[in-house]
């Protein structure tokens, strides 16, 4: 295949991230926060023949393109580049970056305490406190040093204490003292911070994890779960770290700098003013490398959570990574993944490495010729040894100050990146909006109706294509295709996991779109293809949609599922625990369980998205049967691959590339001999084969 080679180039050249066959991930900065720039990419490149899949983020300013492995990368970051170019013109849809710099991301941060206010002020009260005590000790040296070179003309000796073991003494009890009020205050300080800190990361947690519950499902489903976890784990944790610091090494620094300029007032103005030199290659060094370290450290951040996410994915998967011998593919990838983990890592280290020692090296000029301007003073008798002692002692004192704040503003960046990851996630806004009409499950019939409705996940590649059908109330629909028909999407739109983008899905004669959320998916009970079980007992996950279901309720699901006779050969019956996924259960067992679920919820309506695809014939037909039961006087519809499972519905929808083609009673369609008798007599001879076989 030949290369397409735009005839301009984008401002910022792409970076390959990982670059497998057929997989490769770029940066692309001009992507974040940007949501509208990605749209836009993915529609113009996935509309390229061989692209399988494209997805921008706009919060990592990533870009994933997975394609044939006949097609070469060149060709790939060609046809990138050129849609780079063509879609330069486009504003951003999300605020811009002046609008997340760290300043305003701390100011967010800080309205967040709000709630705990109180506590702030205490935090705030004691990290002053404790950053004068911090100041204290040169003035304490200063003293003891004057004591002892002045004798009775000394501060002491001036104010009462005429003997050397009177002012030694007064000298020991005045430092006892401070350190024992320092340590006091120390102690109410780390306590604040670390309640305050616990509180604000709680508050965070919960607060981004509500509200991601409240985003479309194909957002969510949009981005790896590893990402998310980065957010609401690994940020959350970040901003904790920040939190408990707090204030504390930017007060102590503020306190130090207004001793020590105090102290340069007080005893030789014109060596303060010299000091003053110091202050604007400080600010300009700070300056300078903030901003490329805060865009190092995102960088090293996104790399490692994909390092995380990579090896997460390839450990749930770790069947499959074996059975297809794919270890070392596997590994290779996870070092290259790592490799660039490294790298990124590296880079902004080196840069935060030299932060701190550069404004050392700058205090440290100045402490310098203190030392050698204040000796040259005290040698010719117009400066005391106990001054230079206070002088000399504040500058150590404000270097280490430095050196802490230095820190402080370094992990000060790494917050921000972890604050505008929060507040981009927090800041993102669902599609699928409530409506304002209250539906009440106990009173709905179930009339369904899918009038000319239209949708697609990517723009250009329909999966409904003005899908017209009715589900008559109380009965059962069967729903039929080839893969790809757009089946389980038809599913996703009844409890609104997704909105036509053309036509409309009524229930009782009313577009869903007018419902309540809650409300309508409380009228919804749906047994998934890809079955979700939670970590906890067996009850727990039976009874997930009605936790307060009584034990005689529970075990009547199971029934009804002909889920009963397995839970009772486990070690502890309905009591026996499983992790997330169960996968110490079969496949049957886990579509059993979760039929015993949507059956314990006792809602109007049932979905079923293959539900017994995994099941044996003979369990298979004992669910049918339970089935019929159950559904009876409430509206289902099943989607199925094999036929068998929707032979005794009502009505039978056949779906092609997202239309109706045929629709009737079993034997209605097998009659008609078109392509549901195709498909039939297809599974009928494979099931001849098979015992023939036997």
């Amino acid at each position: 295949m030949s290369k397409i080679i735009p005839l301009h180039r984008p401002t910022e050249p792409l970076e390959a991230l990982s670059t497998l066959p057929g997989r490769v991930r770029w940066s692309t900065p001009a992507l974040a926060r940007n949501r509208a720039l990605g749209r836009a990419l993915e529609d113009a490149v996935n509309g390229r023949e061989g692209v399988r899949r494209v997805k921008a983020n706009h919060v990592t300013g990533t870009l994933l393109v997975e394609f044939d492995e006949e097609i070469d990368v060149d060709t790939v970051r060609a046809w990138v580049e050129l849609a780079l170019v063509e879609s330069r013109d486009i504003e951003p849809d999300t605020p811009p970056s002046g609008d997340r710099d760290g300043f305003s991301l701390l100011g967010r941060l800080l309205s967040s305490t709000e709630p705990h206010a109180e506590l702030r002020r205490r935090v705030v009260a004691t990290s002053i406190a404790d950053g004068l005590a911090e100041a204290v000790p040169p003035l304490l040296v200063g003293l003891a040093a004057n004591t002892v070179t002045a004798g009775s003309g000394s501060l002491l000796g001036r104010i009462g204490f005429k003997t050397a073991g009177s002012r030694i003494a007064a000298l020991g009890g005045i430092g006892l003292g401070f350190w024992a009020l320092a340590s006091a205050v120390e102690y109410a300080k780390g306590r604040a911070s670390s309640e305050l800190a616990e509180r604000v990361r709680h508050d965070l947690r919960v607060r981004l994890y509500d509200h991601i519950q409240t985003l479309d499902v194909a957002a969510v489903e949009s981005r790896e779960v590893g990402e998310w976890l980065a957010v609401v784990d690994g940020d959350v944790n970040q901003v904790h770290a920040f939190m408990r610091q707090g204030a504390d090494p930017v007060v102590a620094m503020v306190s130090n700098v207004v001793i020590v300029g105090a102290a340069f007032v007080v005893i030789s103005p014109a060596m303060g003013l010299v000091q003053l030199a110091v202050i604007p290659p400080l600010m300009l060094s700070s300056s300078v490398m903030l901003k490329p370290l805060r865009e190092r450290l995102v960088r090293a951040k996104v790399d490692g959570e994909r390092v995380t996410a990579t090896i997460s994915g390839n450990l749930g998967g770790i069947s499959t990574v074996r059975g297809f011998n794919a270890e070392d593919r596997e590994a290779a990838r996870v070092r290259e993944v790592s490799d660039a983990q490294v790298g990124s890592a590296r880079d902004a280290n080196a840069l935060g490495s030299a932060y701190v020692p550069v404004l050392r090296g700058i205090v440290g000029t100045g402490f310098v010729t203190t030392l050698a301007w204040g000796s040259a003073k005290v040698a010719s008798g117009s400066l005391t040894v106990g001054s230079l002692d206070t002088l000399a002692f504040s500058q150590l004192r404000l270097m280490s100050a430095l050196a802490r704040a230095g820190t402080s503003l370094e992990n000060f960046q790494r917050t921000s990146a972890a604050l505008e990851r929060i507040y981009a996630t927090l800041d993102e806004t669902a599609t699928i909006r409530d409506g304002e009409r209250a539906l009440d499950p106990a009173r709905v019939r179930g009339d369904l109706v899918l009038d000319d409705v239209q949708f697609e996940y990517q723009a250009g590649h329909p999966v409904l294509r003005g899908l017209s059908l009715r589900c008559p109330a109380g009965k059962v629909t069967g729903i039929v295709g080839a893969t790809g028909a757009g089946k389980s999407t038809l599913l996703r739109m009844l409890p609104r996991m997704y909105d036509p983008q053309g036509g409309r899905v009524t229930l009782d004669g009313v577009d869903v779109r007018e419902f309540r959320l809650d409300d309508l998916r409380s009228s919804i009970a749906t047994v998934a293809q890809q079955i979700t079980l939670f970590s906890g007992t067996i009850r727990d996950n039976i009874a997930f949609g009605r936790p307060d279901a009584s034990d005689r309720e529970v075990r009547a699901a199971a029934d009804n599922a002909e889920a009963s006779r397995f839970i009772a050969e486990l070690p502890d019956g309905y009591d026996t625990r499983i992790g997330f996924g169960g996968q110490t259960l079969s496949g049957g067992q886990r579509q059993r369980l979760a039929i015993a679920r949507a059956l314990l919820a006792e809602r109007p309506i049932l979905l079923f998205d293959e539900a017994t695809s995994a099941l044996d014939h003979a369990t298979e037909a004992a669910v049918q049967r339970s089935l019929q039961r159950a559904t009876e006087g409430r509206t289902t519809l099943i989607v199925a691959h094999r036929l068998s499972t929707v032979r005794n519905a009502d009505v039978i929808y056949v779906l092609d590339e997202g239309r109706v083609v045929e629709s009737g009673s079993h034997d209605e369609l097998v009659a008609a001999n078109g392509l549901y008798a195709n498909m039939w007599r297809v599974q009928i001879g494979e099931g001849a084969a098979a015992a023939g076989a036997d």
